[in-house]
């Protein structure tokens, strides 16, 4: 699908997309009164529940493009501070929310180091996360952005772009959107990492998606047409997580050398809508773990950091089996 330029989206998409959330907050009443009426069907309120996180969102939504709406009206449109700080209240907003809506209490496990890190802010970052289930992204957005305030650079698709939020601030800050069916991606990675500074962090997540049999199979069969033996078999003995994509992470290392590197793991989120719908009035924990490898210790040349990085995947496909 090709993505309309940005000044066509910002007269036609935008409009449609506040119009539509704008008349779902006005129909809020109305919608909350059936929501309670459905709720008995259901069981565990989950009408009500979904209802309160939808409302959030596009409270939150709203509120942030007319925020970055103000910040250019006067003057402020290039700030990049301003912008963080709206990305900042939206996503920590959101995370509140749907962590109280869901009953998610969430565990941290070691991760000493790399909190230090992440919250001493006064080195640039890499960090590479796995995808684990439904929303596993805004909770590490959450941790970067309101725990510690770190500046994450992000690399998006070109479809979130019709997101009249994501497009203002994905264009307005250092990120890129990137069309995975063609273009010179690493490259952009690579552009994105330049000039890092010590509040700043790239997030990459090199598995590319949440991870199914079927996508985890056709990244093992990739890996072995691409005659990387090693690396499929090292995949293939991986149950929970998928092979990881080089190419992302070791462009963002190579246009940040400075920069360490933050593994980001977590277990307990619900695969698929389905999963959420049915755990969503349950009492649920998510675990959480963070490694820290300083620049220093990142193996040099392409196939060393291309065996470096599955060496780690293995380890955090193991961790997250052990908690399932």
């Amino acid at each position: 699908m090709r993505v309309p330029s940005p000044r066509v989206r910002r007269v036609t998409v935008a409009p449609v997309v506040l119009a539509l959330e704008l008349a779902l907050i006005a129909a809020a009443p109305l919608l909350t009164a059936i929501a309670a009426l459905l709720s008995p069907l259901f069981g565990g309120r989950r009408p009500l529940r979904l209802l309160a996180l939808v409302l959030t969102y596009a409270v939150g939504h709203v509120s942030a493009v007319a925020a970055c709406a103000l910040l250019w009206a006067s003057g402020r449109g290039g700030a990049q501070g301003p912008h963080y700080a709206v990305m900042r209240w939206f996503v920590g907003a959101i995370a509140r929310a749907a962590l109280r809506v869901a009953r998610v209490g969430i565990t941290m496990h070691g991760s000493a180091a790399a909190e230090a890190a992440l919250a001493a802010r006064t080195r640039p970052l890499v960090v590479l996360s796995i995808h684990s289930g439904e929303g596993d992204s805004l909770l590490v957005l959450d941790h970067l952005l309101r725990r510690h305030r770190r500046r994450p650079r992000i690399v998006m698709h070109q479809l979130l772009a019709l997101d009249p939020l994501i497009d203002v601030i994905g264009r307005r800050l250092p990120n890129r959107f990137v069309d995975p069916r063609g273009g010179d991606i690493e490259r952009e990675i690579k552009v994105m990492s330049h000039g890092l500074g010590p509040e700043d962090a790239v997030l990459i997540f090199p598995e590319g998606g949440n991870v199914t049999a079927e996508r985890r199979k056709r990244a093992i069969e990739r890996l072995l047409h691409r005659g990387h033996h090693r690396e499929a078999e090292r995949a293939s003995r991986m149950g929970h997580l998928g092979a990881p994509r080089p190419g992302g992470a070791l462009a963002a290392l190579e246009g940040a050398p400075d920069a360490d590197v933050v593994f980001f793991a977590h277990s307990g989120f619900p695969d698929g809508f389905r999963d959420t719908w049915r755990t969503l009035p349950d009492r649920k924990r998510i675990e959480v773990e963070l490694w820290l490898v300083p620049a220093e210790e990142i193996p040099a040349g392409t196939d060393a950091r291309i065996d470096w990085l599955f060496g780690w995947w293995g380890e955090l496909d193991a961790w997250v089996a052990a908690r399932r």
